[in-house]
C-alpha cells in the first residue's frame, strides 16, 4: 500500500519527536515505503556469494563435507542478520521544508533532523544521511519501495544537501 499525502494542517495532538502521531506538520509530505524486492535480491545473493566463498576458502584445508557445517552456521547468521536489518528499516518518511523524519513499523521515529548528505546509484537507490554532526543515521531508499514522485524529490533534496 503505497501513502502519498501532504498535511495542510496543524495536528490535532500536541507534536511529540518519538513518535508518528506528532508528525503531521503543516505541508509536510508523508510516504509510505514498503520493503524493497531489489534490494533484498541484492543483499541475498551477495549472502550466498559469501557463503560459497567460505566453502571454497576451507573445503581444501578440511574437507568438503567438514566445511559444509561451517558454511551453514555462516549462512544461517547472515541471514539472521539481514531480518535483523530488515525489521529496522523505516516504514513512513516524513519530508519537510527543513527536515526529515523516518518512522518504525511501531511508530518509532528513527531518525530526524535535516538531510546532511546522499549517495544515488542511478535510479536505483539512495543513500540519505540525516541528523545533526553529532547525531547521524543512514537510511537507505530503493526505487522500488518508494512511489517515483517521493523518490525524485528525496533525490533532489538529497543532491541539494551533499552540495553544501
Amino acid at each position: 500500500m503505497i501513502s502519498l499525502t501532504r498535511r495542510a494542517a496543524a495536528p490535532a495532538r500536541p507534536a511529540s519527536r518519538d513518535s508518528l502521531s506528532g508528525a503531521e506538520r503543516a505541508g509536510a509530505l508523508r510516504v509510505s515505503l514498503r520493503p524493497s524486492t531489489a534490494l533484498f535480491i541484492v543483499v541475498a545473493g551477495s549472502l550466498a556469494i559469501a557463503a560459497a566463498a567460505l566453502w571454497t576458502a576451507l573445503a581444501p584445508w578440511i574437507g568438503g563435507w567438514r566445511a559444509v557445517p561451517a558454511t551453514l552456521a555462516f549462512a544461517a547468521a547472515g541471514a539472521l542478520s539481514v531480518a535483523a536489518w530488515r525489521r529496522t528499516q523505516p516504514r513512513v518518511i516524513e519530508i519537510g521544508p527543513d527536515h526529515i523524519r523516518a518512522f518504525a513499523r511501531d511508530g518509532a521515529c528513527v531518525a530526524s533532523g535535516p538531510l546532511v548528505g546522499c549517495s544515488q546509484w542511478g535510479a536505483a537507490l539512495l543513500v540519505l544521511s540525516v541528523g545533526t554532526a553529532r547525531q547521524r543515521r543512514v537510511l537507505i531508499v530503493a526505487a522500488d519501495a518508494a512511489p517515483a514522485e517521493a523518490f525524485r524529490e528525496l533525490a533532489v533534496r538529497g543532491r541539494c544537501a551533499a552540495g553544501h
